[in-house]
């Protein structure tokens, strides 16, 4: 073995040190951001009052091809209704809101402690893109259960649908 060699192989195992070093270094700088863009998200929402929250439901969309309608299912446990409005919004958004309210005595609240708080309350909006020239007349919605079912028509009534050239 060489001197040249030996010196090669000790700059070449020097190299690979730094790039893991790096490696190494870039992992933990991400991770360290992770968690502090986590405790700014978690100091926020601490600081909102739970009246003023505005959350989006879960929502899963239904489009079969074989329907004449696209259907819309959205999660909102205990909720009633009553408490939901379904409204279009300018031309082609539609529109789901409303408040989901605490079941807590609220003269009870200031005293009570939450160890554990993952349940939603305060007011939420989904907003979802109907076909263009949809009216509110052609929307149905129905809610069973806390799932909210909304379905509009795939072609509002007046457009012409095109056939597959």
């Amino acid at each position: 073995m060489t001197a040249t060699t030996s010196t090669h192989r000790k700059l070449s195992h020097s190299r690979n040190n730094d790039e893991q070093f790096q490696a190494l270094d870039r992992a933990l700088a991400r991770r360290y951001v992770f968690r502090l863009l986590h405790e700014q998200r978690l100091r926020r929402i601490q600081e909102q009052p739970q009246g003023d929250v505005i959350f989006r439901p879960r929502v899963e969309i239904c489009d079969d091809p074989s329907s004449s309608r696209i259907t819309a299912t959205l999660e909102l446990p205990g909720m009633k209704a009553d408490d939901v409005r379904v409204t279009l919004e300018r031309d082609n958004l539609l529109a789901i809101s409303g408040e989901r309210v605490s079941k807590a005595p609220s003269d009870q609240s200031a005293s009570v402690n939450f160890p554990v708080r993952e349940i939603k309350y305060g007011k939420f909006l989904r907003t979802l893109d109907v076909p263009s020239g949809t009216m509110m007349s052609t929307i149905s919605a129905a809610m069973s259960d806390g799932m909210l079912l909304v379905s509009w028509p795939r072609f509002p009534p007046g457009t012409t649908t095109r056939s597959p050239q």
